[in-house]
Order: C-alpha cells, then sequence, then structure tokens
C-alpha cells in the first residue's frame, strides 16, 4: 500500500481518471435527464416539443385560411393581392402531404361538410389514419380569422359533440368553420420533417434513457472511488515521513472558500439561464442547442467539482498535518487574540482574576438575560451558563484536593512524591509543580546529606580499622612492659599512663565505630522480649562501685512487676550501660540519680536523671550530636559518642530517645515499644 501510495505517476493518473469521470457522470447525468423530459409523459405525442410544434402546425393553418379570406375579400390592391398569392401558395406548399406529416380538415361550422384538407388517402377516416384528432374553432371578426384550439385531443365519438358545444360566436363575429388537425401515425409517416425528427429523438431517448441514468451513477461511483483515494494518498511524499504540506497547502483556508463561495455564486446564477435554454431546446427539439447546453453544462459542472476535490483534498491534507488552524487566518487572529487575552489573564495576581472572573460571570448572565437573541429563550442560557460555572468550580475543587493530598504526602515524607499536574488549572498547575521541585530539592538534599553520612561512617570505619593494629601493638608492648622489673619510678608512672591512654584510645576506637554502624543501621537487630527492669538492675549492679566512687545516690523507681519490652538485649544493655556512664563521668558528685521505668500506652519508658556537674551551656539536640560533651574543657574522659550511640541504637529498636535540659538538671528517656 505504500508503494501504491507513494507512487509519482499514479497519482497525477488518478486526478485525471477522476476529471474525467465526473465530466463523463456529469455529460451522461444530462443526457438523462434530457430523456426524463422528453419521455416523461409517456410518448412522443405528449411532449413539450410536439404540443409546440403542432400549435405552430395549426397557427399555419389559420395563416393560410387569412390569406384565402384575404383574397376573397377583394380589398386588395394589385401589390397586395400578387404578395397574397405568394404567400398562400408557399403555406399550401408547406402544408401539402409531401412537405409534412401534419394533416387538418376544415369543416363546416356544423361539421357536415370538408371545406379543405390536406389528407392523401381518403379512403380511410381522419381518425384512423392520425395519432389523435385536435380541434379547434376558426372565427372571423372584421376581415381577421381568429383560431381557438383546444389542448386535449377529442375522439371520433366526440366530433358531433363538438360541432353542438363549439365557441359561441359574440354579436360583432361568426363562427366560420371548425378546424381538425393531427399528425400521421408512425407508420404512416413517409415525410422527414420536425414531427419524424422528434419521433426519431423520443425513440432514441426512451431507450437509452436507462443506459444513460447507469452510466452516470457508474462513472459517478468510479469518482468517488478514485477521490478516496485521492485523499488517502494527498500529503504523502516519497522518501520523507509523516504528512508534507505542499505550498497550494500552505494558502490560507480562507482563499479557499472564498474560491469556492465564487464559484458556486457563479454556477447558482448561470443556472437559471441553462435550465431556460434547456427547456426551449427541449420545446424546439433543437439538437444543436442540446449538444451546446450538455458541453457547458459539463464543463461548468466538472470545473466546480474538481474545486471541491482540490478545497476537500487541502483540507484532509490540513487535518493530517494538525495544521487548519495555523492556516486559517480567522483562527490565527482569534488564537493570536485568545493568547494575548490567556497570557494576560495567567500574569494577573490570584485576587485579581478572581476579580475579573466574577466580572466575566456577571457580563455572561447579563447577555443571556437581556440580549438578543438569547432572552427569548429566557432562562435556558443562563441556567447553561450557571451549570458550566458549577462544573468548573467542582472540576477547580477537585484538583485543588488533588494538590493538597499530594503536599500532605510529600510533608509526610514521601519525597518521591510527584504530584499529577495533567490537566490542572494554570495557578495549581504552578503551584504542583513547584512543590514537585521542592519535593525533588529536599530529595536531592536528603540523598546528598546521607552520601555524606556514609562517607563519613565509612571513613571512621575504615580509620578505626587501620589503627586497631598499632593500637593492638601498643597495648600488648605496654603488657609486657608491665611485667618486667622497673627500678625507676618515673619508669613505671610512664607506663600506667601508657596502658590508660592506650585503653581509652582503644575505647574510643570501639566506639567510633559502633556509632557508625548504628547511625546508618549497619548492626544487625534481633528483638526479642526483654525484661526492663531486669535488665537495670544488672546494670546497676555493676555500675554500683563508680557511682559510689563518685559519691552519687540511685533513686530507683519502677513499677510492680516485670515491664517487657520488644527490643535487642545486646543494644539495649549498651543504652543503659552509656546513660549509666555518663551519669559517673558528668553528674555533681554528692548528688542522686533519679532513674524511673513507667509504662505508657503500648510502650516501657526509662527516665535517668541527674544534676550535671559543669553548667549545660548546650542545647539536648546538640548534647546528641558526635563528639559534643556538656563540658567544653574536655578534661574528662568522655568522648561525646555516648549519647549519639544510645540514640542510633534506640532508634534501630523501634523507639525514641529523648533529652531534657532544665538548668543543670539533665534527664533522658528512652521509649521502647511493649512486647504483648
Amino acid at each position: 500500500m505504500k508503494r501504491l501510495r507513494d507512487n509519482r505517476t499514479l497519482r497525477p493518473a488518478a486526478w485525471a481518471l477522476f476529471a474525467a469521470a465526473v465530466c463523463a457522470a456529469l455529460l451522461l447525468g444530462q443526457q438523462f435527464l434530457f430523456a426524463l423530459w422528453y419521455t416523461q409523459f409517456g410518448d412522443w405525442t405528449t411532449t413539450w416539443a410536439f404540443d409546440t410544434n403542432l400549435n405552430q402546425r395549426a397557427y399555419q393553418v389559420q395563416d393560410y385560411v387569412q390569406l384565402q379570406a384575404d383574397l376573397d375579400s377583394g380589398s386588395l390592391d394589385y401589390v397586395e393581392r400578387e404578395q397574397t398569392v405568394t404567400l398562400l401558395a408557399a403555406t399550401r406548399e408547406a402544408l401539402s402531404p409531401e412537405r409534412t406529416n401534419f394533416r387538418y380538415q376544415i369543416l363546416s361550422a356544423d361539421g357536415a361538410q370538408v371545406l379543405d384538407t390536406n389528407l392523401q388517402d381518403s379512403s380511410q377516416s381522419f381518425e384512423t389514419q392520425v395519432t389523435g384528432v385536435y380541434y379547434g374553432a376558426l372565427t372571423v371578426h372584421s376581415g381577421q380569422v381568429d383560431f381557438t384550439a383546444k389542448s386535449e385531443p377529442w375522439t371520433a365519438s366526440t366530433t358531433a359533440s363538438y360541432s353542438a358545444g363549439a365557441p359561441a360566436p359574440s354579436e360583432d363575429s361568426q363562427s366560420s368553420a371548425i378546424l381538425r388537425y393531427g399528425v400521421l401515425k408512425p407508420e404512416l409517416m413517409a415525410v422527414q420533417d420536425e414531427f419524424r425528427s422528434l419521433l426519431t429523438l423520443c425513440d432514441g431517448y426512451a431507450a437509452n434513457g436507462p443506459l444513460y441514468g447507469g452510466l452516470a451513477l457508474a462513472f459517478l461511483g468510479a469518482a468517488a472511488l478514485l477521490l478516496l483515494f485521492l485523499l488517502w494518498a494527498a500529503g504523502h511524499r516519497p522518501g520523507q515521513e509523516g504528512i508534507v504540506l505542499s505550498p497550494v497547502d500552505r494558502v490560507f483556508s480562507e482563499v479557499w472558500l472564498a474560491a469556492l463561495a465564487v464559484g458556486t455564486l457563479l454556477l447558482f446564477l448561470a443556472f437559471p439561464q441553462y435550465q431556460a435554454e434547456a427547456v426551449w431546446a427541449v420545446d424546439e427539439a433543437d439538437q444543436t442547442m442540446t449538444a451546446v447546453l450538455l458541453a457547458v453544462g459539463t464543463a461548468a459542472g466538472g470545473a466546480w467539482v474538481l474545486l471541491m476535490a482540490a478545497a476537500l483534498r487541502t483540507l484532509v491534507v490540513r487535518m493530517k498535518a494538525r495544521a487548519l488552524a495555523r492556516t486559517t487566518l480567522l483562527c490565527r487572529v482569534v488564537m493570536f487574540l485568545v493568547r494575548r487575552f490567556v497570557g494576560f489573564f495567567r500574569d494577573l495576581p490570584l485576587a485579581w482574576k478572581a476579580v475579573v472572573s466574577f466580572f466575566l460571570y456577571l457580563a455572561a448572565i447579563f447577555a443571556c438575560d437581556h440580549l438578543w437573541p438569547l432572552h427569548d429563550w429566557y432562562p435556558v442560557p443562563g441556567v447553561v451558563v450557571n451549570l458550566a460555572v458549577l462544573v468548573f468550580l467542582c472540576w477547580w475543587s477537585a484538583c485543588f484536593w488533588r494538590v493538597r493530598k499530594g503536599t500532605e504526602v510529600i510533608a509526610a515524607g514521601n519525597l518521591n512524591h510527584q504530584i499529577e499536574t495533567e490537566r490542572l488549572p494554570g495557578d495549581l498547575k504552578r503551584h504542583a509543580e513547584a512543590l514537585n521541585n521542592i519535593s525533588g530539592g529536599l530529595t536531592q538534599a536528603v540523598n546528598e546529606q546521607m552520601k555524606s553520612e556514609r562517607f563519613k561512617a565509612e571513613l571512621i570505619t575504615n580509620v578505626s580499622h587501620d589503627l586497631k593494629t598499632p593500637l593492638t601493638s601498643i597495648i600488648n608492648y605496654v603488657n609486657l612492659l608491665k611485667t618486667t622489673e622497673q627500678t625507676d619510678p618515673t619508669a613505671r608512672q610512664y607506663i600506667d599512663v601508657l596502658d590508660r591512654k592506650s585503653q581509652r584510645l582503644k575505647k574510643l576506637t570501639e566506639d567510633l565505630v559502633e556509632a557508625s554502624k548504628a547511625s546508618t543501621g549497619a548492626l544487625s537487630v534481633n528483638r526479642e522480649k526483654i525484661g526492663m527492669v531486669q535488665l537495670l538492675d544488672q546494670a546497676l549492679g555493676e555500675y554500683e562501685e563508680k557511682l559510689e566512687g563518685k559519691h552519687l545516690a540511685v533513686v530507683r523507681a519502677v513499677p510492680e512487676g516485670e515491664c517487657y519490652v520488644y527490643a535487642d538485649g545486646r543494644h539495649l544493655w549498651r543504652v543503659i550501660d552509656n546513660l549509666l556512664s555518663n551519669c559517673a563521668k558528668y553528674a555533681l558528685e554528692g548528688t542522686r540519680v533519679y532513674i524511673e521505668i513507667f509504662r505508657g500506652k503500648g510502650s516501657v519508658s526509662l527516665s535517668v536523671k541527674n544534676v550535671s556537674r559543669d553548667p549545660l551551656n548546650v542545647p539536648p539536640e546538640r548534647l546528641m550530636e558526635r563528639f559534643v560533651r556538656g563540658e567544653e574543657s574536655r578534661t574528662t574522659e568522655g568522648s561525646g559518642l555516648g549519647l549519639s550511640i544510645a540514640k542510633s541504637l534506640t532508634e534501630l529498636q523501634g523507639g525514641t530517645f529523648e533529652l531534657v535540659v532544665d538548668g543543670d538538671l539533665f534527664k533522658a528517656i528512652v521509649t521502647l515499644p511493649q512486647s504483648s
């Protein structure tokens, strides 16, 4: 099909065949219409041409009688008499049986005597020789012969009644004679006159009329098929994809519309003249005029159809290429104005948009109620406008609800969520796009932050791993030095310092690794049913000496019975251990440490409160960051990682870690899900 469509010679040939098929259909269609006109009443004797020719012959008989009356009057001079004799001879010759198939009889007023006739065979009656008998009255008034014809043929049985019912003469006229006339039957015709030609013409049309109609329909169908092919192939060019507009297709549609309008107007104005000429040609059975009309009608109709086909073809190409609007001048002007108004309206602030929309609504309601012809249909136009406004407001509300739900999803933490902006009104669409951009920016920032955190965790892990090997060697050599006999007290003191600092460095390295793993979620979590009270008592037992050494009194408040939590025992132990270690390091000596366990709705909380030895000039959020301590001198043995590790481990177990600082009062709250 593509090869057929892109053939360079097929489309011009199709146009030529289409034009030929259209011309053939128009020519044969006109022939069919002429056949209908000639044979519309059944036979040739009832055609307009037959009546016209018959009446002309009847009036020729009237002229013949008038000429005879003029000669018989004796009122003519010599010249007039000679002219009248010549005309009478010519008329008699024209009415002779050798010249025409027209037959007549002039009867006396009572119809009993034949005064004149051109019948050749007097042995047969007049009625048996002609196709139909026609009657008329010849009356004389002041020397002038008048003829009154009957349009319907009379039969022989009505001849006598005609004489009795002939038109009555007036006071100043008398009925001179009765004219009986007709045309010979086809089998008796021997002269080639207008009646014989008409008979031949009508017989030909009667025989070929259905053929003309069938061929006209066949050519019309062929033209329709060719037009469909041309419309299907229009716009395609060999070697090029898609629809290609030709220079003709780039002409504004109004030019084509004007050409069609002019062509249609000319055809409409010329049709009455064509119809009049066609009626005259049928009346006169003028085949020459008929041929001219066929040629003119075919040329004019074919040109108009080709113009219509070309306009339809360029319309189809524009629609295929979706270029109808931009190749129509009116559409381009309207689109330009609409774009300008839309741009102006879009740039208005939202409040002004509401004001302009309200006044447009008022203008529409006023037009519906007061302007013609809308006010004639009151209140239907106003109801339609109100329904349209209601539909628009419902649609706008639905779009706003979609944007709001999307905003709530993004605010809930789903930064990957994108609000669907298709078919949203302008302001909501821009707002939704801004929210999507914010979501994308936040996602990118979070990803960058997570990447930075992973990089820091990997750096800490790698550095800690690299420190372990030399640190292990240092600790081993210090242990070896401790086993040797040292006589110098200063050397023994140095060895103790090395031992103490190496152990602290080892603890710091382990804390770094654990903090890195906890913050990145790399630690495995095995959650199970754990007794919080029992675990706390064990931890207090281990820290009893350290707390007493700092003169810290523990005030323990736990509910009756065990409080079970759903957590990882190893990680929970480390959380409690870090909190108690924090108390031993930073609590003010001689004060109390309050430890409380209480149940909530589906959760169990552990609260540890103490009074800080140093002023707490750091906010709680800052205290939970890595390497941050409550005292700025950094003279204590703490690393600043305990609280950060405790928070990360608590969150890994599905719990929450909260710090409260009130002056020098330090309070840590660990909340974990209660085990059912």
